[in-house]
């Protein structure tokens, strides 16, 4: 069976829930599916592929991700990976918006490459911009290239 981490960073909880999804959505496609915060994976070794995800805050991926995917480079170049991110500049997905965020992610793209990249809207006290069922799609998509 195939074996996957979905590896996040979080700020208040929100990329948290969407890890949880993405992970429940490959759990529906038969693999085998560890969700842990980017701080407590000690070891990659039993992982097929990888999925990290930290938010936009303040123009930047959060840190605890981008040292995890540095500091995991090696092991990581050897298997698929894919990244998300989310922030409420993503409420509305226009090409200007998702080249910024592009741009954002080079800290982690320019140290391993990824096999794809999901970008949502996020979520703040106030309002809500998170579309489950495109998170869901997407990492339905995945299973398909992570061998479901």
């Amino acid at each position: 069976m195939v074996k996957i981490l979905v590896a996040y960073a979080t700020e208040h909880g929100s990329t948290r829930e969407v890890a949880q999804k993405i992970g429940e959505a490959l759990e529906t496609k038969d693999l085998d599916v560890d969700v842990q915060d980017v701080r407590g994976v000690k070891d990659l070794s039993s992982y097929n592929a990888a999925i990290v995800g930290a938010p936009i805050i303040a123009f930047k991926f959060l840190e605890p991700a981008k040292e995890f995917v540095e500091g995991n480079k090696d092991a990581l170049s050897k298997i698929p990976v894919a990244y998300f991110s989310l922030g409420m500049l993503m409420k509305r997905n226009t090409p200007f918006r998702r080249k910024l965020f592009m741009k954002w992610l080079k800290v982690v793209t320019e140290h391993v490459e990824p096999c794809d990249i999901g970008l949502f809207g996020g979520k703040t006290d106030k309002e809500d911009c998170r579309d489950w069922e495109k998170i869901t799609a997407w990492a339905e998509g995945l299973a398909e290239k992570f061998g479901s």
